[in-house]
Protein backbone atom coordinates (compact mmCIF):
# COMPACT_ATOMS: atom_id res chain seq x y z
CA UNK A 1 0.00 0.00 0.00
CA UNK A 2 1.29 3.40 -0.99
CA UNK A 3 -0.08 6.44 1.71
CA UNK A 4 -0.91 9.78 1.03
CA UNK A 5 -2.11 12.16 3.40
CA UNK A 6 -4.07 15.37 2.23
CA UNK A 7 -4.05 18.29 5.38
CA UNK A 8 -5.89 20.86 3.77
CA UNK A 9 -5.32 24.56 5.61
CA UNK A 10 -6.13 27.76 6.14
CA UNK A 11 -4.73 31.02 7.65
CA UNK A 12 -3.05 28.33 10.50
CA UNK A 13 0.50 28.94 10.20
CA UNK A 14 0.57 28.33 13.97
CA UNK A 15 -0.89 24.88 13.93
CA UNK A 16 0.82 23.29 11.07
CA UNK A 17 4.05 22.75 11.63
CA UNK A 18 2.92 20.64 14.56
CA UNK A 19 0.21 18.98 12.39
CA UNK A 20 2.75 18.36 9.79
CA UNK A 21 5.22 16.87 12.34
CA UNK A 22 2.72 14.30 13.75
CA UNK A 23 2.86 12.63 10.05
CA UNK A 24 6.34 12.36 9.62
CA UNK A 25 6.70 10.71 12.80
CA UNK A 26 4.82 7.92 11.77
CA UNK A 27 6.40 4.50 12.65
CA UNK A 28 5.47 3.27 8.72
CA UNK A 29 7.65 4.85 6.38
CA UNK A 30 6.99 6.27 3.34
CA UNK A 31 3.47 8.44 3.85
CA UNK A 32 3.38 10.92 1.48
CA UNK A 33 1.91 14.34 1.99
CA UNK A 34 0.62 16.56 0.34
CA UNK A 35 -0.66 19.70 1.78
CA UNK A 36 -3.18 21.95 -0.01
CA UNK A 37 -2.82 25.98 1.30
CA UNK A 38 -6.32 27.39 0.69
CA UNK A 39 -5.77 30.85 0.74
CA UNK A 40 -4.11 31.61 3.79
CA UNK A 41 -2.66 35.26 4.10
CA UNK A 42 -0.99 34.85 7.52
CA UNK A 43 2.58 33.26 6.33
CA UNK A 44 1.46 30.09 5.74
CA UNK A 45 3.55 29.56 2.28
CA UNK A 46 6.37 31.15 3.71
CA UNK A 47 6.42 28.71 6.39
CA UNK A 48 6.08 25.81 4.27
CA UNK A 49 9.20 26.55 1.90
CA UNK A 50 11.31 27.46 4.71
CA UNK A 51 10.67 24.56 7.44
CA UNK A 52 9.02 21.78 4.77
CA UNK A 53 10.35 22.12 1.34
CA UNK A 54 10.46 18.91 0.40
CA UNK A 55 6.41 18.53 0.78
CA UNK A 56 3.95 18.64 -2.37
CA UNK A 57 1.81 21.95 -2.13
CA UNK A 58 -0.82 23.17 -3.79
CA UNK A 59 -2.37 27.14 -3.37
CA UNK A 60 -6.01 27.58 -3.76
CA UNK A 61 -8.09 30.87 -3.58
CA UNK A 62 -9.89 29.74 -0.17
CA UNK A 63 -12.36 26.69 -2.10
CA UNK A 64 -13.53 25.84 1.63
CA UNK A 65 -11.94 22.42 2.67
CA UNK A 66 -13.87 19.92 0.84
CA UNK A 67 -12.48 21.19 -2.50
CA UNK A 68 -9.32 21.44 -1.16
CA UNK A 69 -9.35 17.76 -0.13
CA UNK A 70 -9.97 16.75 -3.16
CA UNK A 71 -7.27 18.86 -4.83
CA UNK A 72 -4.81 17.55 -2.88
CA UNK A 73 -6.10 13.57 -3.42
CA UNK A 74 -5.94 14.31 -7.11
CA UNK A 75 -2.59 15.64 -6.67
CA UNK A 76 -1.75 12.85 -4.85
CA UNK A 77 0.07 9.43 -5.94
CA UNK A 78 -1.25 6.96 -3.01
CA UNK A 79 -3.62 4.08 -3.28
CA UNK A 80 -4.44 4.68 0.04
CA UNK A 81 -5.68 8.07 1.12
CA UNK A 82 -5.62 9.48 4.76
CA UNK A 83 -6.45 12.98 5.71
CA UNK A 84 -5.24 15.65 8.49
CA UNK A 85 -6.73 18.27 9.20
CA UNK A 86 -4.30 21.70 9.88
CA UNK A 87 -5.38 21.69 13.86
CA UNK A 88 -5.58 18.17 14.67
CA UNK A 89 -2.78 15.84 15.17
CA UNK A 90 -1.92 11.75 14.38
CA UNK A 91 -0.62 9.66 17.00
CA UNK A 92 2.92 7.41 15.78
CA UNK A 93 0.83 4.57 15.21
CA UNK A 94 -2.31 6.24 12.84
CA UNK A 95 -1.32 4.90 9.66
CA UNK A 96 -0.20 1.86 10.55
CA UNK A 97 -2.96 0.84 12.59
CA UNK A 98 -6.03 2.45 9.90
CA UNK A 99 -3.93 -0.16 7.09
CA UNK A 100 -4.08 -3.52 8.68
CA UNK A 101 -7.68 -2.72 8.67
CA UNK A 102 -7.86 -1.71 5.21
CA UNK A 103 -5.99 -5.03 4.94
CA UNK A 104 -8.95 -7.00 5.88
CA UNK A 105 -11.04 -6.50 2.93
CA UNK A 106 -12.48 -3.06 4.05
CA UNK A 107 -12.55 -0.17 1.90
CA UNK A 108 -12.87 2.43 4.58
CA UNK A 109 -11.10 2.55 7.88
CA UNK A 110 -12.05 4.91 10.99
CA UNK A 111 -10.02 5.11 14.62
CA UNK A 112 -11.17 7.16 17.58
CA UNK A 113 -10.28 11.16 18.57
CA UNK A 114 -9.77 12.23 21.42
CA UNK A 115 -11.18 16.70 21.33
CA UNK A 116 -9.56 19.23 23.91
CA UNK A 117 -12.80 21.42 23.91
CA UNK A 118 -11.03 25.00 24.75
CA UNK A 119 -14.17 26.66 24.06
CA UNK A 120 -16.16 25.26 26.89
CA UNK A 121 -13.72 23.16 28.65
CA UNK A 122 -13.36 19.26 29.29
CA UNK A 123 -12.25 16.67 26.58
CA UNK A 124 -14.77 14.50 24.69
CA UNK A 125 -14.20 11.07 22.21
CA UNK A 126 -15.52 10.66 17.95
CA UNK A 127 -16.71 7.84 18.66
CA UNK A 128 -17.98 7.61 21.96
CA UNK A 129 -17.65 3.24 22.76
CA UNK A 130 -21.47 3.34 21.96
CA UNK A 131 -21.30 4.33 18.39
CA UNK A 132 -18.57 2.10 16.99
CA UNK A 133 -19.91 0.28 14.08
CA UNK A 134 -18.10 -2.21 11.43
CA UNK A 135 -19.82 -3.30 8.30
CA UNK A 136 -22.59 -1.79 7.01
CA UNK A 137 -22.24 1.64 9.02
CA UNK A 138 -25.50 3.59 6.69
CA UNK A 139 -27.97 3.31 9.21
CA UNK A 140 -25.76 4.60 11.97
CA UNK A 141 -24.20 7.54 10.29
CA UNK A 142 -27.29 8.36 9.00
CA UNK A 143 -28.07 8.62 13.01
CA UNK A 144 -25.12 10.60 13.58
CA UNK A 145 -21.33 11.45 11.97
CA UNK A 146 -19.41 9.18 14.19
CA UNK A 147 -15.73 9.99 12.43
CA UNK A 148 -13.96 12.83 11.45
CA UNK A 149 -11.84 13.02 8.42
CA UNK A 150 -8.31 12.98 10.57
CA UNK A 151 -8.82 9.49 11.91
CA UNK A 152 -10.29 8.16 8.50
CA UNK A 153 -8.54 6.04 5.45
CA UNK A 154 -10.06 5.14 2.17
CA UNK A 155 -9.30 3.74 -0.94
CA UNK A 156 -8.68 5.83 -3.78
CA UNK A 157 -11.27 4.00 -5.67
CA UNK A 158 -13.94 3.97 -3.13
CA UNK A 159 -13.04 8.02 -3.19
CA UNK A 160 -13.14 8.14 -6.73
CA UNK A 161 -16.10 6.65 -6.64
CA UNK A 162 -18.32 8.55 -4.59
CA UNK A 163 -16.83 11.40 -6.78
CA UNK A 164 -14.82 12.96 -2.92
CA UNK A 165 -16.07 15.75 -0.68
CA UNK A 166 -18.57 18.09 -1.86
CA UNK A 167 -18.43 22.05 -1.65
CA UNK A 168 -20.99 22.73 0.72
CA UNK A 169 -18.74 23.53 4.30
CA UNK A 170 -20.17 23.00 6.88
CA UNK A 171 -21.28 18.75 7.09
CA UNK A 172 -18.89 17.86 3.90
CA UNK A 173 -17.30 15.09 6.25
CA UNK A 174 -20.81 13.71 6.87
CA UNK A 175 -21.94 13.91 3.48
CA UNK A 176 -18.66 12.26 2.17
CA UNK A 177 -19.04 9.66 4.94
CA UNK A 178 -22.88 8.81 3.99
CA UNK A 179 -21.79 8.08 0.40
CA UNK A 180 -19.14 6.06 1.19
CA UNK A 181 -21.34 3.77 3.69
CA UNK A 182 -23.77 3.80 0.80
CA UNK A 183 -21.54 0.97 -1.19
CA UNK A 184 -18.73 0.45 0.97
CA UNK A 185 -18.50 -1.50 4.30
CA UNK A 186 -16.11 -0.02 7.23
CA UNK A 187 -14.25 -1.41 9.46
CA UNK A 188 -12.88 0.45 13.17
CA UNK A 189 -8.83 0.69 14.47
CA UNK A 190 -9.61 0.81 17.69
CA UNK A 191 -9.28 0.49 20.45
CA UNK A 192 -7.51 3.91 21.48
CA UNK A 193 -7.36 7.12 19.82
CA UNK A 194 -5.77 7.32 16.64
CA UNK A 195 -6.37 11.66 16.35
CA UNK A 196 -6.21 14.33 18.64
CA UNK A 197 -7.79 17.36 17.73
CA UNK A 198 -8.98 20.25 19.79
CA UNK A 199 -12.67 22.73 19.47
CA UNK A 200 -10.94 26.16 19.59
CA UNK A 201 -12.25 29.81 18.71
CA UNK A 202 -11.23 29.57 14.69
CA UNK A 203 -12.52 25.52 14.87
CA UNK A 204 -14.52 24.64 11.24
CA UNK A 205 -17.21 22.94 13.09
CA UNK A 206 -17.95 26.37 15.64
CA UNK A 207 -21.25 27.24 14.73
CA UNK A 208 -22.53 30.92 13.70
CA UNK A 209 -25.48 31.01 13.34
CA UNK A 210 -28.66 28.25 13.39
CA UNK A 211 -29.37 29.54 9.70
CA UNK A 212 -25.62 27.96 8.81
CA UNK A 213 -26.45 24.81 10.21
CA UNK A 214 -30.18 24.67 8.50
CA UNK A 215 -28.61 24.83 5.65
CA UNK A 216 -25.26 22.14 5.93
CA UNK A 217 -28.75 19.92 6.75
CA UNK A 218 -30.98 21.10 3.73
CA UNK A 219 -27.25 19.96 1.65
CA UNK A 220 -27.41 17.04 3.47
CA UNK A 221 -30.72 15.95 2.49
CA UNK A 222 -30.05 17.05 -1.22
CA UNK A 223 -26.99 15.11 -2.28
CA UNK A 224 -27.30 12.64 -4.87
CA UNK A 225 -28.47 9.16 -2.86
CA UNK A 226 -28.95 6.18 -4.61
CA UNK A 227 -32.10 4.63 -4.82
CA UNK A 228 -31.91 2.28 -2.05
CA UNK A 229 -30.91 4.95 0.08
CA UNK A 230 -33.09 8.14 -0.52
CA UNK A 231 -35.95 7.36 1.25
CA UNK A 232 -34.04 6.73 4.37
CA UNK A 233 -31.95 9.69 4.05
CA UNK A 234 -34.15 12.83 3.33
CA UNK A 235 -36.37 11.03 6.15
CA UNK A 236 -33.81 11.86 9.08
CA UNK A 237 -32.43 15.17 7.57
CA UNK A 238 -36.17 16.49 7.49
CA UNK A 239 -36.24 15.43 11.20
CA UNK A 240 -33.33 16.93 12.02
CA UNK A 241 -34.36 20.00 9.92
CA UNK A 242 -37.90 20.03 11.93
CA UNK A 243 -36.42 19.31 15.84
CA UNK A 244 -33.86 22.24 14.43
CA UNK A 245 -37.00 24.72 13.71
CA UNK A 246 -38.25 24.11 17.28
CA UNK A 247 -35.16 24.81 19.11
CA UNK A 248 -34.74 28.20 20.89
CA UNK A 249 -31.25 27.79 22.08
CA UNK A 250 -27.95 28.94 20.11
CA UNK A 251 -25.73 26.06 19.57
CA UNK A 252 -22.16 27.45 19.56
CA UNK A 253 -20.52 24.38 18.38
CA UNK A 254 -21.37 20.92 16.48
CA UNK A 255 -20.74 19.42 19.94
CA UNK A 256 -23.38 21.63 21.82
CA UNK A 257 -25.36 20.38 18.85
CA UNK A 258 -24.87 16.99 19.55
CA UNK A 259 -25.60 17.01 23.15
CA UNK A 260 -28.71 18.56 22.83
CA UNK A 261 -29.47 16.20 20.32
CA UNK A 262 -28.17 13.18 22.82
CA UNK A 263 -30.88 14.91 25.49
CA UNK A 264 -34.09 14.90 23.28
CA UNK A 265 -32.95 11.38 22.21
CA UNK A 266 -32.78 12.25 18.48
CA UNK A 267 -29.26 9.75 18.44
Amino acid sequence: MKISCVIPTRDRAGMLATAIASVLAQDVAGVELVVVDDGSVDGTEELLVRRFPQLRRLRLPGLGPGPARNAGVAAAEGDVIMFLDSDDLWTSDHAGRLCRVLRQGYAVAYGTTRTVDRLNGGEFLIPEPDQICEGDCFTALLRWCFLVPSALAVSRQAFERVGGFSAQGLGEDWGFALQLAQNHTFGYAGPGEIARRQLHAGSLCRLQSQATLSGALQGLRDLSWDEAHRPAARARFNQLLAWLAEQEEQFSSVQAWYQALRRDRMI
